[in-house]
């Protein structure tokens, strides 16, 4: 009898751990997910702060809208950050511009022939309510610098050209109050990313899950890991769903033999029993270090990932002024062509060699980064002085410029552009040091790739009566701040 009750004891034991083991790797692989997901919605609404609060901005999209300039705007979004759809709306909420890929379309149309669109344009107008503050000449916002994306922009899933995808959403707000908002609510700015391959490849990028992928307008889920989307009103949009990496080790194999020898002798049960229980436990901890490394690396480049950039870089914030250090942007050129001509594949091979190329250039002083698709970022805490940042800028920028071999002898030419801003002269926290560091890559986009540019030459662009940006006289000098790589 006492054997037994052992065994259904053992088997009932068997049984619960097993189930407990399984749900917790489902558990930590969903927490996994809606991190990244998380974090990509906040890329969204950085991504849009380099248009959406700008005193040019508020002058050429708010008090006297100019179709040019929304056009240069747009296409910003488009061929820089990948944006699938940017809408413009009003306060009154008409649809003033939209566009499809890289074509953008000025219209006015009532935003009430996108119902999806009114429950996200009533939050934002309330949201702006709560950061609007009242200045001389008019209105203005609660500054940016510090503030969590949350607190000023609206985020979330949107189904739009009938299609579901991910969207941020922010006012149109000055910067340097050369410009003032009038009274009445906001001008929004829109952007969304389509649910699609690219953005399952993205996100999957540091999960690297089995099979991941997006349902539509699905009621099931299965009893495996998953990500439920609903809209704002509530609405249920589809399901992430994948299959889980961590399978829990059976235990059956180890006790039926066990309740075999348990007829011949209690003493050898409770010996199995201790060793089983010791080879789960170390089981558990090899899943739990692999998901722990999962979170904070790459798994393409064996790179630190965004998480991991924004840990340090929230640290080496809390070392200033005593410790200086600078953030530096990068993003690959002609990415996109590689991909289009020698396909993904290629693609993988020119990202891991990139990888390799800017940790050697930048060696033990700084941490190389991919932050997601072809951009890097480096928290570089060495000699952050002009010169030695000029050095190493130009080493970033030979190191895109070098072919990189692909396979069936072909190589793939790519070029690599660079933007700066050092700590704590350019900014003293992690958000602010982030937006001027893409504000200065995006200079260095501007001016014709293949080069560097620091965050204070950023500051001397000037419009041409087209509404494009451009550099100010003196910066289209020749100069050490701004260039490609000697």
């Amino acid at each position: 009898m006492l054997i037994a009750v052992t065994s259904v004891s053992l088997l009932f034991v068997g049984y619960v751990a097993s189930q407990a083991s399984r749900q917790q790797a489902i558990a930590n692989e969903e927490r996994l997910f809606r991190s990244a997901l998380a974090d990509h919605l906040r890329t969204i609404v950085r991504e849009q702060i380099v248009i959406a609060s700008s005193d040019q901005s508020v002058q050429k999209l708010v008090r006297n809208f100019d179709p040019a300039y929304v056009r240069s705007s747009f296409d910003t979004l488009w061929s820089t950050y990948s944006h699938s759809k940017v809408m413009l709306i009003s306060g009154e909420g008409d649809v003033l511009a939209e566009s499809f890929a890289d074509y953008t379309h000025v219209i006015r149309r009532p935003i009430s022939e996108t119902p999806e669109l009114e429950v996200i344009h009533e939050k934002m107008k309330a949201l702006y309510l709560q950061n609007r503050v009242r200045v001389p000449g008019g209105f203005g916002h609660k500054s940016l610098q510090g503030a969590d994306p949350g607190e000023y922009a609206v985020m979330g899933f949107v189904h739009i050209d009938g299609k579901p995808a991910i969207f941020g959403a922010m006012p149109i707000i000055p910067d340097d109050y050369q410009e003032t908002l009038p009274d009445g609510p906001p001008t929004v700015l829109l952007s969304a990313l389509y649910v699609d391959s690219f953005l399952l490849g993205q996100l999957n990028a540091q999960l690297n899950f089995a099979n991941f992928g997006f349902d539509a307008e699905t009621g099931t889920t299965g009893s495996g890991p998953h990500h439920l989307v609903t809209g704002l009103d509530g609405d249920l949009l589809g399901v992430f769903r994948w299959d889980s990496q961590t399978i829990g080790e059976s235990l059956w194999p180890t006790i039926v033999p066990v309740i075999v020898i348990l007829s011949l002798a209690l003493g050898a049960l409770a010996f199995g029993i201790a060793w089983r229980i010791g080879q789960l436990t170390t089981s558990l901890q090899a899943s739990e270090h692999q998901n722990r490394y999962l979170a904070l690396h790459d798994t393409l480049t064996g790179l630190a990932n965004r998480l991991q950039f924004n840990r340090v870089l929230e640290s080496s914030v809390k070392n200033l002024p005593d410790k200086p250090f600078a953030v530096i942007h990068c993003d690959l050129d002609k990415f996109k062509a590689v991909n289009d001509t020698f396909g993904h594949a290629a693609g993988d091979i020119v990202i891991r060699t990139m990888a390799e190329r800017l940790t050697t250039a930048v060696g033990k002083p700084g941490l190389v980064c991919r932050i997601g698709g072809d951009e890097f970022m480096v928290i570089y805490r060495g000699s952050v002085t002009r010169e030695g940042l000029i050095d190493l800028s130009r080493a970033l920028v030979a190191a895109g410029e070098l072919p990189v071999p692909i396979s069936s002898g072909e190589i793939a030419q790519i070029g690599l552009s660079v933007g700066i801003a050092i700590a704590p002269k350019d900014g003293s926290t992690a958000e602010l040091l982030v937006t001027r560091s893409d504000a200065a890559l995006y200079q260095s986009k501007k001016l014709g790739r293949g080069r560097y540019s620091f965050y204070a030459e950023s500051q001397e662009m000037e419009v041409g009566p087209d509404g494009v940006l451009t550099l100010s006289s003196e910066v289209r000098r020749p100069r050490a701040a701004s260039g490609p790589a000697e």
